[in-house]
């Protein structure tokens, strides 16, 4: 699929975002971290070196799509967003190093990557996954974060976050509206069925997560990821991915 997709509302998004650059620097990093009551420490860490796993996992992602996306324009947006993605590794690095130690990455969590890594499909893909569904899931769960945990230093680590991925997400919208008029439609139903099998694949790595004693308020229970899913879907149905039915919910334990 090549389109030659220029549009106004994205080149503000450009502007935008390249005015929004931030450095670490502006995190009080003199804050000492701090952890819920009854949370073990191994578990809180556990939950924020997911979070930096996932970063790269986008690092990744991205890296591809600016070389596969036909559109000048959205390579623009891409060269702005890989930069944002290394801020937020960066700084989620650095309040693991406060925290003194690091997890792997959860295996569930790396046999998404790989799956997704391994199936080829069309560019705008890519697009889908990391701007509409990794973007709007990460955006829901850093706004969860910020209401329930105490840590002030954490806190403002993911309030700056969560401005870049808004615009991410945003872009993910601006682009797809433009491109999957122009995708076959054999194309769009390829990519609805990775798509939903992702989620699956999402709603199974957290399936019993966090079920120690005092990790509740980290927990992502299925009936929130069920709802999540339902938003995602209307907002794919509504960029012309496929129809309500094709998104229906995926097999696994979301449903």
């Amino acid at each position: 699929m090549t389109t030659n997709i220029t549009d106004d509302r994205l080149e503000r998004l450009i502007i935008k975002a390249t005015r929004a650059q931030w450095s670490s620097d502006r995190i009080d990093w003199s804050t000492e971290p701090l952890l819920p009551e009854r949370l073990p420490h191994r578990i809180y860490v556990d939950m924020v070196s997911q979070l930096y796993h996932a970063e790269l996992a986008a690092l990744e992602v991205l890296g591809r799509l600016v070389r596969e996306l036909p559109e000048p324009q959205a390579r623009r947006f891409l060269a702005i967003q890989i930069v944002d993605e290394q801020r937020h590794a960066d700084v989620y690095r650095q309040y693991l190093e406060r925290l003194g130690d690091i997890a792997p990455i959860d295996p569930g969590l790396a046999a998404i990557f790989r799956f997704a890594r391994e199936t080829e499909l069309p560019a705008f893909a890519g697009v889908v996954a990391l701007n509409i569904v990794m973007e709007h899931e990460a955006l829901a769960q850093q706004k969860q974060r910020i209401e329930t945990l105490p840590c002030p230093l954490f806190g403002a680590i993911n309030r700056a976050i969560v401005s870049d991925e808004s615009r991410h997400a945003g872009f993910g919208v601006i682009y797809l509206a433009g491109a999957l008029p122009h995708a076959a439609h054999a194309d769009r139903l390829e990519v609805a069925a990775w798509v939903r099998r992702l989620w699956a694949m999402w709603c199974e790595a957290n399936e019993g997560r966090y079920a120690a004693s005092g990790a509740e308020v980290l927990r992502l229970e299925r009936v929130h990821l069920g709802e999540r899913w339902d938003l995602l879907a209307e907002r794919l149905t509504g960029l012309g991915l496929a129809t309500a039915e094709e998104l229906a919910h995926p097999e696994g334990t979301c449903a």
